[in-house]
């Protein structure tokens, strides 16, 4: 689907039109094969970058081809089928400003809806929004991760836990590590743009540049460090559940032995043969005390040496 967008700063307010003209936006969502040969046959461009565009896993880079710049670029997209990045092409033309998504995503709502305004007429400053909208996806979705690590960390004080919050925690450090191999490459790509080989930059829009490619290093690393929490969280807990899994070992067997005591002297006097004081009336009694006396004692010691 083709959808075709025309505002400038005087009337700022998106138009949809039937037909590009000179700065005007074109948004393509789940392209067909003839719309992509159309595109290429309306504006010169390359079939074969227009396919990587629905390249689930393709990679952030720019390219140049004649008049033509191609930046590749990945959003945080956690709802995805496959993987929580989803790829998108940003294409600055001569004329025009062409993005092509593989599929149906709220990356660009607010831009479309009219909530962010923006000026297809002016194409750089239109581009480097749209870099911006991905950016903010990022961050936006990183505000959700904070709280969701904080409410499982808060779940694992409790005494039942539950192996639904290690998995929890899995899902969450994969999707992190999805996000750092696409934001990566994405800050390299910003330093490509500030060349200026690729796309003609006044210093205002150097500034925005160097704004996104701060903004991706600060991602980075707060990716990284959800990371590290997340990873010392879990050897934590796996610490703290091998002790305690070892303490009820060193419980259960000191159980053992104190068992022992009473069940060999019970199996020695249990025996179908003539032994010392079988006859006498206070031999039972001699027997039990022996047994309290040689368990408490072995309980004693155990708890002096703290094995138990």
């Amino acid at each position: 689907m083709i959808d075709i967008f025309h505002s400038t700063n005087a009337s700022i307010e998106l138009k949809k039109l039937d037909r590009a003209k000179t700065g005007s936006w074109l948004n393509v969502v789940e392209p067909t094969e003839a719309e992509l040969n159309q595109l290429v046959d309306s504006y010169g461009l390359d079939l074969d970058l227009l396919n990587d565009a629905n390249d689930i896993y393709e990679t952030p880079r720019v390219e140049r081809d004649g008049n033509n710049t191609y930046v590749f670029a990945r959003y945080c997209y956690p709802k995805g089928v496959a993987i929580a990045t989803e790829p998108i092409l940003i294409i600055y033309t001569k004329n025009n400003l062409i993005t092509i998504q593989r599929r149906q995503n709220p990356i660009l709502d607010r831009i479309l809806s009219g909530s962010e305004s923006i000026a297809t007429t002016q194409r750089t400053k239109a581009f480097l929004q749209i870099l911006t909208a991905i950016n903010y996806s990022y961050e936006k979705h990183m505000y959700s991760v904070n709280k969701h690590i904080i409410g499982l960390r808060g779940k694992l004080s409790k005494t039942d836990i539950k192996n639904e919050y290690f998995i929890e925690f899995i899902d969450i450090e994969e999707n992190l590590n999805e996000y750092l191999t696409a934001l990566q490459p994405q800050s390299t790509m910003y330093k490509n743009l500030l060349n200026g080989r690729f796309l003609p930059l006044y210093e205002a829009d150097k500034d925005l540049v160097e704004d996104l490619q701060l903004t991706t290093t600060e991602l980075i690393d707060l990716i990284k460090s959800r990371i590290k929490t997340i990873s010392n969280i879990r050897d934590a807990y796996s610490t703290i559940m091998a002790n305690n899994l070892n303490r009820i070992f060193k419980r259960l067997t000191s159980i053992g032995i104190f068992l022992t005591i009473p069940t060999i002297v019970a199996s020695i006097y249990g025996m179908n043969v003539t032994l010392p004081g079988a006859n006498g009336s206070a031999t039972f009694w001699e027997i039990l005390v022996l047994i309290v006396l040689g368990t408490g004692g072995t309980v004693y010691l155990f708890k002096k040496l703290k094995w138990i």
